[in-house]
């Protein structure tokens, strides 16, 4: 399709067809088709009621930079691209920009894919939306290899507390199966990655930065695999205003007054967080008449790096009926505390198992890991200090539940982490 298409009153039977625009061409795809966006910039999209036997792609045509435009002119909760009611749909290599901010209150998303199954989101990039970048609401949604940025725009004024993230899933109803893997979330004036209401998620290999609230926030959801992530803040920009701190790493809770499940069987491995207000937080949340239980069982935190947090690096409150549910585990994490406060921060220790965890505190020592990094400058926490070497390796499988790569601590620089476009 091009900006100088043709939109024809039935669809033809050939292949090859010039269409205008991507709704005319959507309604006359079939299963396995795929329509060749070419360079230019088209007007808003709106999608419903497909259902082609195989997955239709949506894409840029090689070597091409299709735009998506809002003009500014998306309406209150509308979507530059919206999917209503469809599946087997793939949207690949497209910008997706500017529904346009009025006022604090009012806005639309960049993409809204609404009562949907098997919708494959890949390598776009979508910015400057007054809501939600990418909101989904559905079933096997895969988010992957996306930059998502300058989001949740009708904030930036801080004028009330709004919790719209940059990518999300819609906490309205139960949801199986969801990706959110490669992507680059940032500058958010909102939460920025969001897992609601999910049984069944994978959040990997994405880098998440500068962002009110939280980082990334898992609410309501079970089965989840949080590995290999980058979550930090560069900036004291995004702060919020009410109590001037950074947002949390990660965040967990149960939200959800009537969907969802209890936090259970959570793995969080391998990510490095840092420069953030806390590492990990369990948030017990307000929960008068809420049907989810607000507690958590079944926690592996384990291989992760903690540098520099504002408070303490892991902060975990008191769950419903007192004690969490099932076996926790924090292990073999390595937390550079800088501040004051207990690295990690519970009623519930006894609760835990702690075992094999570095606590260096302020200061690196002799017996460090050779660490170099000092409070006001973004030295980052796995860089290794000239002469240092490393001494010890965690063999595969030496414990349940470890990740099955990654196990060696090794060093990582700035520059080796995934850009948009990078799928682990």
């Amino acid at each position: 399709m091009r900006t100088s298409g043709t939109d024809p009153r039935s669809c033809p039977d050939w292949s090859g067809a010039t269409f205008r625009t991507i709704s005319a061409a959507a309604r006359c795809a079939r299963g396995k088709d795929t329509i060749s966006v070419h360079a230019g910039t088209y007007g808003p999209v709106q999608l419903s009621n497909l259902w082609p036997s195989a997955t239709v792609l949506i894409t840029n045509a090689p070597g091409e930079s299709p735009v998506i435009e809002g003009w500014g002119g998306i309406p209150d909760f509308g979507a530059i691209i919206g999917l209503w009611r469809v599946t087997n749909i793939a949207i690949q290599g497209l910008t997706i920009r500017n529904t346009g901010v009025s006022d604090p209150e009012h806005g639309g998303y960049g993409i809204h894919a609404f009562e949907s199954t098997f919708v494959k989101l890949y390598f776009n990039t979508v910015h400057d939306t007054a809501r939600h970048g990418i909101l989904t609401n559905g079933h096997q949604i895969e988010v992957v290899g996306n930059e998502v940025y300058n989001t949740v725009m009708r904030n930036q004024w801080f004028k009330s507390k709004y919790w719209d993230a940059a990518v999300t899933s819609q906490p309205d109803r139960n949801q199986w199966g969801y990706k959110l893997i490669g992507n680059s979330i940032h500058d958010s004036y909102g939460e920025c990655a969001d897992v609601l209401a999910v049984d069944g998620a994978t959040v990997e290999g994405n880098r998440i930065y500068n962002c009110v609230s939280t980082n990334l926030f898992v609410s309501g959801s079970q089965n989840v695999t949080v590995n290999r992530n980058w979550l930090y803040a560069t900036s004291d920009k995004f702060n919020r205003k009410d109590y001037g701190t950074r947002a949390t790493g990660v965040q967990l809770a149960n939200e959800g007054k009537a969907v969802g499940w209890t936090l259970n069987n959570i793995r969080i491995t391998n990510n490095i967080i840092e420069w953030v207000s806390q590492g990990i937080r369990y948030w017990k949340a307000p929960h008068s008449g809420h049907s989810v239980k607000d507690t958590y069982g079944n926690l592996y935190v384990a291989f992760n790096n903690f540098n520099r947090t504002q408070f303490s690096p892991v902060r975990l409150d008191t769950p419903e009926g007192w004690a969490p549910l099932g076996t926790n585990r924090f292990r073999r994490n390595l937390v550079l505390n800088s501040s004051d406060w207990s690295w990690f921060s519970t009623d519930q220790s006894g609760s835990w198992d702690l075992t094999g965890s570095w606590n260096y505190g302020k200061k690196t020592t002799a017996t460090s890991p050779g660490i170099q990094d000092s409070w006001g400058s973004y030295i980052p926490a796995y860089d290794l200090r000239p002469g240092a070497v490393i001494r010890w390796t965690i063999p595969p499988w030496s414990e349940s539940g470890m990740p099955s790569t990654d196990y060696h601590c090794k060093p990582r620089s700035h520059s080796d982490w995934n850009t948009p476009g990078a799928v682990n």
